[in-house]
């Protein structure tokens, strides 16, 4: 008898491997985690689908691993799916169980997947046949998704039948102290601030330009060019943290960095507020707004802060239709807002459509290669903050609020057009290559999202207006 060819017989171990290992399974069985009272019935069939098909790759502690799991080349490629499982969902028993609540950024994540069918991916189904979600179980999850969004106070003004969506509208007001709003609204746009009495925080930051300068980097105190774009202050209460790599952990102290850099507004604290204290009307209003300190560094970023709280842009077009005005929008605005919702949503969502998490700047292609120029350090991203290798080329996700005012667009600021930058995402992000008509209705759709500051259009805002 003849020997059979090697190739022949790798083949026919493949072929008898595969059944095997998924007669065999996985090595024991997690104790189901049940869900906490009053949780509701999509949510019970969930957590039992997400416990069944997701735990292996997304529960750190809770991994049920396969007999074959310790033998070469497989312990490499599963502990490389686990890693990359985590760094995109992490589903804790808490979760599971209801005792903690899903974030918008993991709704969002989830509904990506479900929609693409990305997850469980192709290369480990063929090793667990089992796990693959069927048509039920992604309605049951997208149903659930749906329901989770209702319940979350963004979506309070949302009509009925549009509160499950990934955008919610703006809220019309938001409470706050309003002398302690014309406080900061008084220091947002006194040069006293800068070192040479020059610069405001609205030289980078202006009102009437989207909350931008319009440039490609911003310029600071005696010409000097700085390393990035400046990103809108706008909406930026919804940021999860501030500047493009995060580093400041909230507005105030967003609020401080740029007073005291020396290539922005290149002056001392110390400085500022001995300036500031000359100004009777200051030391009058921060000894009765802050009795216990006065003016310092602290209370003047905090009223710098409380201002920036303020500016919200809300009652924009795609706010009506949120709100439940269904021909407020274009054929085209609607079917660029679903090119959207099924390419973009997942790292755009939330009422300002950004700022909630932080992402690669090239997920599927290389963004610098396509880009081309050398590399900065400001390039780096959120790895200059963390200094780990993991968040090299992360980027907080920019708002998409008033995006046509914005421009230029990207950390680099190296696109001027909206519609370049909608292909460029496209590619780099999604693997994507839009036509012109699919671009022209998503760049129809982002166009909605221009909305109002002080009850007056941001595209039509003057300076008069912008005080």
């Amino acid at each position: 008898m003849k020997k059979l060819p090697l190739f022949l017989l790798l083949l026919l171990a493949v072929v008898l491997f595969f059944p095997v290992s998924n007669l065999v399974g996985l090595t024991g069985k997690n104790k189901p985690i049940l869900p906490v009272s009053g949780k509701s019935d999509n949510f019970i069939k969930v957590t039992q689908i997400l416990q069944n098909k997701c735990v292996d790759c997304h529960s750190p502690g809770m991994t049920r691993l396969p007999f074959y799991s310790e033998l070469p080349i497989a312990k490499q490629l599963m502990a490389k799916d686990i890693e990359e499982a985590g760094a995109r969902l992490i589903l804790s028993k808490e979760l599971y169980s209801g005792a903690e609540a899903f974030t918008p950024l993991m709704l969002a994540r989830l509904e990506k997947v479900i929609n693409n069918g990305s997850m469980p991916p192709a290369q480990f189904l063929l090793m667990h046949w089992t796990d693959n979600l069927n048509d039920d179980e992604k309605a049951n999850i997208l149903t659930w998704i749906s329901e989770e969004r209702a319940e979350s106070p963004w979506s309070l003004d949302s009509a009925k039948t549009l509160k499950g969506e990934p955008i919610q509208p703006i809220p019309l007001k938001v409470d706050l102290n309003p002398d302690k709003v014309a406080l900061g609204d008084k220091l947002f746009h006194d040069r006293l601030l800068s070192g040479d009495d020059t610069l405001n925080c609205a030289s980078c930051h202006d009102l009437t330009r989207g909350g931008t300068d319009q440039a490609k980097v911003s310029t600071g105190i005696r010409g000097q060019q700085g390393p990035i774009n400046s990103p809108t202050v706008y909406n930026a209460m919804y940021n999860i943290a501030q500047f493009w790599d995060g580093r400041a952990k909230d507005l105030q102290e967003q609020a401080a960095g740029p007073v005291a850099n020396p290539m922005e507004m290149g002056a001392q604290w110390d400085n500022v507020v001995e300036k500031l204290k000359q100004a009777s009307d200051y030391q009058n209003t921060f000894g009765k707004l802050y009795p216990a300190l006065g003016l310092t560094k602290t209370t003047v970023t905090d009223a710098i802060a409380v201002f920036e709280q303020s500016l919200i842009t809300p009652n924009a077009r795609f706010d009506e239709y949120l709100r439940g005005k269904q021909d407020v929008l274009t054929k085209d605005e609607k079917a660029g807002y679903n090119l959207f919702k099924a390419n973009c949503a997942s790292c755009h969502f939330g009422p300002v459509l950004g700022g909630l998490s932080y992402e690669k700047m090239g997920v599927k292609q290389d963004y610098f290669k396509l880009r081309g120029g050398k590399l900065t350090d400001v390039d780096n991203g959120r790895f200059n903050v963390t200094k780990q290798e993991k968040d090299r080329y992360f980027f907080k996700v920019p708002l998409l609020r008033n995006i046509e005012l914005t421009h230029p667009y990207f950390h680099d600021g190296s696109v001027d057009n909206l519609a370049d930058a909608v292909r460029i995402m496209g590619k780099v992000q999604v693997d994507k290559n839009f036509t012109s008509d699919e671009i022209g209705k998503i760049v129809a759709f982002l166009k909605t999202l221009t909305g109002e500051y002080n009850n007056k259009p941001l595209a039509q805002l003057t300076a008069k207006d912008a005080k």
